[in-house]
């Protein structure tokens, strides 16, 4: 998009996105993707008058933009398939009557053999050997030169086949006519479907990225939320269970919350433990603190008593307390980073 911004200028951007307006109001939505299909057989028909060289390839590489533009109406003109238009512009250059024979007279092997034309026997051996003794760079410009040529004779025998048909001059209800307009129609008819199926995928495409990114948005909005909720609760149950400030802001800092850390209420100030101190299963209030990508578990009673509900899911395995302090040296909180550390290296080779 860079380039197209740099080199090409807004002026000539304007007219695509007013005829994509056009062919929205006009033309059916069922119609418009086949849209290039049509455009890559119009060379064919003699509509677009004389082709082959610079005119050629303009008149098929504009008429490919449009006919891109015409079948996404709502695309930029900087996701228009600048490949597929140079392709189709190619198609043109080499599709004039002249175009072969042009190609040919441009390479070092025609020169040779014109040079040796007027001389008895053309030459003979020492023709020959001028041919053989063309240098590197003159063999491969003329190898290059005599394929475009030859796509040019396959081109244009193309369009004349299928014009044949169009007039009954050849008949294509028999093998051999329709043979040969198969074989005619491959060139236009691969280059129109693949455009043809952009035109249907694009759409697709741009209805996915905008939901992906109004999902992104969401979660965006909502995840600050979310971290405050988990701290909230951390230091609420925290507290009921009787912990310290100190292994509050541990624990905080352990789950990346350390931001949300606030000191307790003046009500809170000179009391002991807030409740639970005479053991019985903890009342979440409704909330549920989510551990799905794993965790610490900070609150409860004691160690093994089991009054934390949890919710787990198959293949999850659960470390106890014990385990959690000996990998800390007798630290719980140092011992969760760790085990933390190790959940995160393992996933990330999972």
């Amino acid at each position: 998009m860079a380039f197209y911004d740099k080199w090409i200028p807004k002026e000539v951007k304007k007219p695509f996105k007013a005829i994509g307006k056009l062919s929205k109001k006009f033309l059916p939505k069922e119609l418009r993707p086949w849209l290039p299909m049509a455009s890559a057989f119009m060379p064919y028909t003699g509509i677009m008058g004389a082709m082959g060289g610079a005119g050629g390839f303009g008149k098929m590489y504009l008429t490919n933009l449009l006919a891109q533009q015409m079948a996404d109406p709502d695309s930029e003109f900087d996701d228009l398939n600048q490949l597929s238009a140079l392709l189709s512009g190619t198609q043109g250059g080499l599709m004039g009557t002249k175009t072969a024979g042009n190609l040919r007279e441009m390479t070092a092997r025609q020169g040779i053999m014109d040079e040796f034309a007027g001389l008895p026997g053309s030459g003979g051996q020492t023709m020959r050997d001028a041919l053989a003794n063309r240098s590197f760079w003159d063999k491969t410009k003329d190898l290059g030169l005599e394929g475009l040529a030859s796509a040019s004779d396959y081109l244009q025998g193309g369009a004349e086949t299928l014009q044949d048909l169009g007039s009954g001059d050849l008949d294509l209800f028999s093998l051999a006519g329709a043979k040969e307009g198969l074989k005619a129609a491959a060139v236009p008819a691969t280059h129109g479907m693949g455009d043809v199926a952009q035109a249907y995928a694009k759409p697709a495409i741009r209805e996915f990225e905008k939901q992906e990114a109004a999902d992104a948005a969401e979660i965006e909005a909502t995840s600050t939320a979310n971290e405050q909720e988990q701290a909230d609760l951390t230091m609420k149950y925290y507290r009921q269970a009787g912990h310290d400030e100190e292994t509050i802001q541990e624990a905080l800092a352990i789950n990346n919350l350390s931001d949300y850390y606030e000191p307790p209420i003046e009500e809170a100030a000179q009391g002991g433990i807030i409740g639970l101190k005479h053991g019985g299963m903890l009342n979440l209030g409704g909330n549920e603190m989510d551990y799905r990508g794993g965790g610490f578990v900070p609150i409860g009673k004691r160690e093994r008593a089991d009054d934390v509900p949890a919710r787990l899911s198959k293949n999850e395995f659960v470390m106890t307390a014990d385990a959690v302090k000996a990998a800390g040296g007798g630290s719980v909180n140092k011992g969760a980073q760790r085990m933390y550390n190790v959940m995160n290296q393992l996933e990330a080779r999972a």
